[in-house]
């Protein structure tokens, strides 16, 4: 055995914990800004920035006209970004979603290392927040779904860490008070996981008569003067019969209800595959499910099955939803990855097949990994972007080196995975995001929109009646001018530009008696809008 497997043997943890603390931060912010923003991003900024311009914070809109579909606290935290880098654009909104990501981190960590220590702990948190799903898409995306989770998981852990303690006054007015916040985040899910997480733990721990104290009370109350409060509130501005209707819309408007059973059908059957697609590669932690003792085991630690517990009551509601999206999930990344790393350290006790094939295939990531980046060089798409070869060719000797050290040093090969996957995101950040995002649709859509900024910077521009207009569209014209751009009907406003879909009028040539002077292609081929001048 060569002397250096010994010396790579010898690196103490705490240099590895560095070195993955010192990873985290240029692997999620390198490149950050680099991309427009897509339509929900658009959504959520574009809100944020008209409340900024109104001066209204509580009733958001968009292009001036109520914005119902989600309560406002993202807006606000992302205003809150916006003000601090000072200006409105890609980098601050996402990354509110990195610090929020980094909070997720620790929580998971804080919660975990009561019950198993700093490494479990350590790795744990880091296994979530490098599962795929988060490293190369939603951590760099300006959207609610990280901190609503961060928010969502809190609640779940709030009932768990003061029912051991038997602090259920505490319990109570934390989990309502969390709820309250999720619920203006995103609205009426926040109130179906208080509703089944807190009467779950509740009868776990033996005290579900509490759900009839006065402690219960305590913290309905803190939950309701939140929220009635927002609602008095949204009231001075708009009538509640448009928001609450909406917000309930919105809550079921993925279920069977609207897409009828066979869809559903066949949803709840192929819903655990991609759910272990979309969170490889520590979703090869379900092979730890594979056991006739698996009930046994997690019944073992209270801690563990109480995650399992959260993950069991609350995951069918989204398993039963047809049109369900990765992200909407990552709430429950922490509850499946402690409970099934908890299963795998007993299946790596006793050398399992299942074990084996855990360890080969995250080592067959780490083999892939670096070939995948030497022969990026040779790939057309990617080939043309300056140094691509020394940049392909250092991160793919780092990569080789962390794959020597994971097999080297076997014991800690999950830390040397965790490294492999945040070098090889900062290779992502530096050579797939520039030539991805290289003359695509939504890069054109924004450059579009900036030149005709400039070309019609004196005129009022207008959106007409319900047209549809894609949202980075909407955001970039918004940002571009600093002030609201808004919808109207009618034809006879001075010096303005009217933009119009063709798609949502039969001959808009008709309405305004001429052609249109312009277009602007959106970040969607099919919707290209026409620009009318009345001068």
């Amino acid at each position: 055995m060569p002397f250096w497997f010994e010396h790579i043997r010898a690196i103490p943890t705490r240099y590895l914990v560095l070195l993955i603390l010192l990873l985290f931060f240029p692997a999620h912010l390198i490149h950050l800004g680099i991309a427009p923003f897509n339509g929900d991003e658009a959504i959520r900024s574009l809100v944020a920035l008209e409340m900024d311009l109104s001066g209204n914070y509580i009733a958001p809109t968009m292009h001036g006209a109520p914005y119902i579909n989600k309560p406002p606290l993202f807006n606000w935290i992302l205003l809150v970004f916006f003000k601090l880098f000072g200006y409105f654009g890609e980098y601050p909104a996402r990354t509110a979603t990195v610090f929020f990501l980094a909070a997720y981190g620790w929580a998971v960590y804080r919660f975990t290392r009561a019950t198993f220590g700093f490494e479990f702990a350590f790795l744990s948190a880091f296994m979530v927040v490098t599962t795929g799903r988060f490293l190369i898409y939603d951590s760099m995306l300006g959207l609610i779904d990280t901190t609503f989770s961060v928010v969502i998981y809190t609640l779940f852990m709030s009932i768990y860490y003061f029912s051991i303690r038997a602090q259920w006054l505490r319990l109570f007015l934390a989990s309502y008070f969390l709820m309250a916040a999720a619920f203006m985040l995103k609205g009426l899910p926040a109130v179906v996981f208080q509703g089944l997480s807190l009467s779950a733990g509740l009868i776990y721990f033996g005290q579900w008569r509490r759900l009839f104290s006065w402690q219960h009370l305590a913290g309905i109350s803190v939950a309701a003067g939140i929220l009635g409060g927002y609602l008095w509130a949204y009231a001075q501005y708009q009538p509640l019969e448009a928001l609450l209707p909406n917000l309930m819309e919105e809550s079921v408007k993925r279920t069977a209800v609207v897409f009828g059973w066979w869809k559903t059908v066949k949803h709840i059957f192929l819903f655990p595959f991609d759910s272990v697609y979309h969170f490889l590669p520590f979703s090869l932690l379900i092979l730890a499910w594979i056991n006739r003792h698996f009930w046994q085991r997690i019944r073992e630690n209270k801690f563990v099955f109480f995650n399992f517990l959260m993950l069991a009551v609350n995951l069918p509601v989204y398993w039963s939803s047809v049109q369900v999206y990765a992200r909407y999930l990552l709430m429950f990344i922490p509850l499946f990855t402690v409970m099934s790393f908890f299963l795998m350290e007993q299946e790596r006790a006793g050398s399992t097949w299942r074990y084996k094939w855990f360890y080969g295939l995250l080592g067959l990531l780490a083999v892939l990994m670096p070939v995948t980046f030497f022969v990026l060089p040779f790939v057309p798409e990617v080939n043309f972007l300056p140094g691509i070869w020394p940049l392909s060719l250092g991160f793919g000797l780092a990569l080789v080196a962390v794959a020597v050290c994971y097999f080297t040093d076997k014991q800690r090969f999950l830390w040397w995975s965790i490294v492999s996957l945040l070098l090889a995101r900062i290779a992502f950040d530096l050579i797939v995001l520039p030539t991805r995002h290289y003359e695509n649709d939504v890069s054109v859509a924004k450059r579009d929109v900036y030149n005709l900024v400039e070309k019609y910077r004196d005129r009022k521009w207008i959106i007409y009646g319900d047209s549809y207009v894609r949202e980075p569209a909407s955001f970039y014209m918004t940002q571009q001018f600093g002030h609201i751009v808004p919808r109207s009907f009618r034809t006879d406003e001075p010096n303005a530009l009217y933009f119009v879909n063709p798609l949502d009028f039969t001959n808009p040539d008709s309405i305004f008696q001429r052609r249109p002077v312009d277009t602007l292609q959106t970040d969607y081929k099919e919707y290209i809008l026409l620009l009318y001048s009345l001068e």
